[in-house]
């Protein structure tokens, strides 16, 4: 390649990388309870300012000068949006009628024809000052309240935050849907913080997808080695050794970038893969996307791959969620439909059937639902071997 061809290929090449340091940059600038308050707080107040055309040069400028978050601050800002600006008008320049002279402006069309269009700009300019300043107060309130609600909890934001950064390098999507889907689903949470896991030798992830668990768990590990790890939640689960499986090629390289050599990403269907020796493994969202026949002789063979005293964790659609199966039933078919998997077939069982099916292969199993805050129907299962069956008593009915 040519000298200067080359350089233009390398400015070309590196235009995402500046745009997804620029983009986390403003999505993660400013953060905590105080600064996140006040953000929206001095948005607001700029945006209730009569400088139209100029919000987004004062919101950089309050933003920068502040340590705010710029973005979030010009979001606030729009509240003068088309819909609200017309009224937001009306009740600064009544405001500052008010202020001014003890009266408002009927509202005639004769007033607006006799009165001198400067004492409209100063009843407008005194007006929106007063009425920003009042609207601010509230929206910083209303923010500051509901992150009060969160304050308690400031570990595992922290934890997503470290997991999702993970995806920086590779694209804002990737990042986005870490972030996105890490903070609002309530699996992860519950599978890393909540006491469902031990620490162990090897964990196991069956349709690993992205890696976000592999990656949630990393950084648990990471925080409990640096003493960080919360005293009152169950002892963070740590394993020497993290295994994920993952059918669809690009997506398990995003697996790999994300988690380097922390875990071991292997493309393969799980129906395929050998037997690994493990203390944990998960299953989430999986066993649906499987013919009946097929959940059995998957659910046969990790339940003979497990430790003594090992788990399995389940996430599974319950078929008699009502509405809320229907919910998860749509986005499955969505998703297959934007994946090009026209001819997918799913296989859903109910929360009963599915315990059923887990005590046909010697498995007992703890339910919780796993739907709370989404309207999706699912349900958890924490999966053990009964007292009564061992790992080597189940191998060679799941092998043979």
């Amino acid at each position: 390649m040519m000298p200067r061809a080359r350089v233009l290929f390398d400015k070309v090449r590196a235009i995402p990388v500046g745009l997804r340091r620029v983009t986390y940059t403003l999505r993660t600038e400013g953060g905590g309870t105080a600064r996140e308050t006040a953000a929206i707080g001095v948005g607001v107040f700029i945006g209730c300012l009569p400088f139209y055309g100029f919000h987004l040069l004062i919101c950089t400028a309050a933003g920068s000068l502040l340590r705010l978050n710029r973005l979030k601050v010009y979001l606030a800002a729009n509240i003068s949006n088309p819909f609200v600006a017309p009224w937001l008008l009306l009740a600064e320049v009544q405001t500052g009628a008010w202020l001014r002279r003890g009266s408002f402006h009927t509202l005639t069309r004769a007033t607006i024809e006799t009165t001198d269009l400067w004492v409209f700009g100063a009843d407008l300019l005194i007006g929106s000052v007063v009425v920003g300043a009042i609207l601010a107060v509230l929206a910083a309130g209303v923010t500051n309240g509901t992150m009060r609600q969160r304050r308690g909890d400031l570990v595992f934001p922290e934890l997503v935050r470290r997991a999702s950064d993970r995806y920086v390098g590779m694209s804002i999507t990737a990042w986005e849907f870490a972030r996105g889907k890490l903070r609002h689903d309530p699996l992860y949470r519950a599978a890393v913080c909540e006491g469902l896991l031990s620490s162990g030798s090897t964990l196991v992830d069956i349709g690993c997808g992205r890696g976000l668990t592999l990656a949630l768990l990393a950084e648990a590990r990471r925080l409990a080695r640096e003493g960080a790890w919360p005293r009152e939640w169950p002892a963070a689960p740590c394993f020497e050794r993290m295994v994920g499986v993952e059918t669809r090629a690009n997506v398990a390289a995003l697996a790999r970038g994300a988690l380097a050599d922390e875990a071991e990403i292997v493309t393969s269907d799980a129906r395929a893969t050998g037997p690994i020796r493990a203390h944990a493994v998960l299953v989430f969202d999986v066993l649906h996307m499987m013919s009946g026949e097929d959940q059995d002789t998957l659910i046969a063979r990790l339940a003979a791959s497990l430790e003594p005293g090992g788990v399995m964790i389940v996430r599974e659609a319950n078929a008699a969620a009502g509405w809320r199966f229907l919910a998860v039933r749509m986005v499955n078919r969505l998703k297959a439909l934007l994946v090009g998997a026209f001819r997918q077939e799913f296989h859903f069982r109910t929360a009963s059937d599915w315990q059923a099916c887990f005590a046909r292969h010697g498995l007992q199993t703890d339910v919780r639902a796993m739907g709370q805050g989404t309207p999706f129907g699912n349900v958890l299962f924490r999966v053990t071997l009964a007292a009564t069956a061992t790992a080597d008593e189940l191998r060679p009915s799941a092998l043979g």
